[in-house]
């Protein structure tokens, strides 16, 4: 991962500092994301939402720029 921005992809698993509740977004609805239950969650880096497995660290969607 290094430091600063990388696009994530499906597939690439995260360090779990990437992912912590802390970038958890908290009402998908808000963003038009939809939702999602079980351990996954949307969760804001940078101006992209990542849908993560938190139980593995794993990306499993992304969209890209949504906080612009």
């Amino acid at each position: 991962w290094g430091y600063g921005y990388r696009r994530f992809t499906i597939g690439y698993t995260l360090n779990s500092i990437l992912f912590s509740s802390q970038y958890w977004i908290n009402d998908p609805f808000y963003y038009r994301l939809p939702e999602v239950y079980g351990p996954y969650r949307w969760v804001r880096y940078y101006n992209d939402a990542l849908l993560v497995d938190i139980d593995t660290g794993e990306v499993v969607d992304t969209i890209y720029d949504i906080f612009w």
